[in-house]
């Protein structure tokens, strides 16, 4: 099985990542492999400065969770699918009506998710009417909007 092997620079929740090209190298998987959770054995050295994988029988992207060195060169090595990565074209040519923004600062303010407080203040003014509306002593009136 080839696994070519790339130094992923960028945050795990980027769709598009900064991948440094790196090695490729041909793997042996046990009986059984997971296709989103594979853990493939190599016979070979400098694997470990690696932290991201492509395995193009799976056609997916893979994080390196865990490096076994067991004897000289051989190398077992445990990876998790990022679908985010994985199937990127299929998630950017999706249509979608934004329902959460993530911007803290300078947000969009035409998208009304309830998190962006522009300003609240109250203002308070009392207001003697000289003829009242009828004989009552006192009014209370409540603006609010």
């Amino acid at each position: 099985m080839e696994v070519q092997f790339f130094y992923n620079l960028s945050d795990p929740r980027c769709i598009n990542k900064s991948l440094i090209e790196g090695s490729s190298f041909e793997g042996q998987a046990r009986d059984q492999v997971s296709i989103m959770n594979p853990v493939v054995l190599f016979d070979t050295e400098n694997i470990i400065k690696y932290n991201y994988a492509y395995i193009p029988e799976f056609e997916r992207y893979y994080s390196i969770d865990n490096i076994v060195a067991y004897r000289n060169n051989l190398y077992e090595v445990t990876m998790t699918v990022d679908v985010l990565m994985s199937f990127r074209r299929d998630i950017l040519d999706c249509v979608a009506v934004v329902d959460k923004q993530a911007m803290q600062e300078n947000g969009d303010e035409y998208i009304d998710d309830g998190s962006l407080v522009t300003e609240n203040v109250m203002f308070t003014e009392v207001l003697e009417f000289e003829d009242g509306f009828n004989d009552s002593v006192e009014y209370i009136l409540i603006v609010a909007g």
